[in-house]
């Protein structure tokens, strides 16, 4: 993997990745051309630096997208997977339907050529994303003193640090000012207590975790110019002074396994509802787009231009307890404390429309009455 831009995987690299994971023919026929057209592409967001990419036959998927069978929607799907086609981008919904944006239909493609995509993209996000080991795993790779790679999966810079103490969580420092530097510029130049999902690289082993960007408390490392030491949590880890789970970095740790989605489909409508603060707070548009049903829906689009004026936002509501499981349609009303750069702080009411089309499907947000 790089450090940096697009990770692309040198094309006999993928050819050897492919052959494991039974895919030969189409790795070998990339190799043979050299200039392959069609590539199957994961990552974090759609702006992320850091994505993964798989080279695939282009004749047989171009072959495949044109047999297909089309349908005209309007509806962009949340994906985190593309698959491109010359100069043509479609992306690849949870159902594995191709989306065509450009013509506003999605496109099912026939039985063999669908396992085939499943196929490779299952292989595929299992190389970008992290494994979900709870803390108890994780620490046991990551012992105390142990030095490792912090992966950002968004801008894909990495890192050195090495675990310093913690017992409920990983506290860790960079090794190095050099190390100290990238993760500063992960930051945009100024530390922050914004989380970010990350991969933990060690040993061969490759973990969904979540950091904060502020130096704080002992520090143990002289000469990295980092002052005290940061968090990295995992799957159920806690905080020091607590004992309480944080469910911002459990939101990134699912993000750093390629679980968003499924961590969002599973959540009550109270937790759908702490999720849009949580995307706030943490600057994240594709969590606030993971709570929605479409990436272009409207009322995404104007919440999302709303929220980037505000610095924080403080859910003081409580919430009344519903049984929700025999239900489609929830009103949950909110409050909320919103901080904006330059203004007093506001308490406002909100009420978030929750919506779903069957008990077996999860909760979205149909639009937040009231605005920000």
């Amino acid at each position: 993997m790089k450090g940096r831009g697009i990770h692309r995987l040198p094309l006999i690299g993928i050819a050897f990745f492919a052959l494991f994971c039974g895919l030969a023919d189409e790795a070998w026929a990339a190799v043979e051309s050299e200039q392959p057209s069609v590539r199957l592409t994961v990552k974090t967001s759609p702006n992320a630096a850091f994505a993964s990419t798989l080279i695939v036959d282009s004749e047989q998927w171009a072959d495949a997208v044109a047999e297909g069978v089309p349908e005209k929607t309007d509806y962009a799907p949340i994906s985190d997977t593309y698959l491109t086609i010359g100069d043509k981008i479609y992306s690849v919904d949870p159902s594995y339907r191709l989306y065509d944006q450009e013509n506003a239909r999605s496109i099912q493609l026939n039985g063999e050529m669908k396992q085939k995509l499943i196929g490779h993209v299952l292989a595929l996000k299992s190389q970008h994303y992290g494994r979900l080991l709870t803390w108890e795993e994780a620490k046991q790779v990551i012992t105390m003193k142990a030095m490792f790679t912090v992966l950002d999966l968004e801008t894909g810079m990495r890192f050195e640090v090495q675990r310093r103490a913690g017992s409920t969580h990983a506290d860790v420092q960079p090794l190095t000012k050099r190390d100290t530097d990238i993760m500063k510029r992960i930051y945009e130049g100024k530390w922050s207590w914004r989380r970010r999902a990350i991969l933990v690289v060690k040993d061969g082993q490759t973990i969904a975790a979540s950091m904060h960007g502020m130096p704080h408390g002992g520090d143990g490392i002289p000469d990295n110019d980092f002052n005290g030491h940061f968090c990295i949590h995992f799957l159920g880890s806690s905080t020091h002074k607590t004992g309480s789970i944080d469910p911002d970095h459990q939101t990134m740790v699912h993000k750093a396994a390629g679980q968003l989605l499924h961590y969002v489909q599973h959540a009550s409508p109270t937790d759908v509802a702490e999720l849009f603060f949580i995307a706030i707070n943490q600057r994240d548009p594709e969590i606030m787009t993971a709570i929605f049903p479409y990436r272009n829906q409207e009322q995404l689009k104007r919440l999302k231009q709303e929220a980037a004026g505000i610095i924080a936002i403080r859910s003081v509501s409580d919430y009344a307890e519903t049984d929700s499981s025999d239900l489609l349609a929830i009103d949950l009303p909110a409050r909320a404390v919103i901080y904006r750069d330059g203004f007093r702080k506001m308490e406002k009411s909100l009420v978030f429309q929750l919506r779903r089309s069957s008990v077996l499907q999860g909760w979205t947000i149909e639009d937040v009455e009231n605005g920000l």
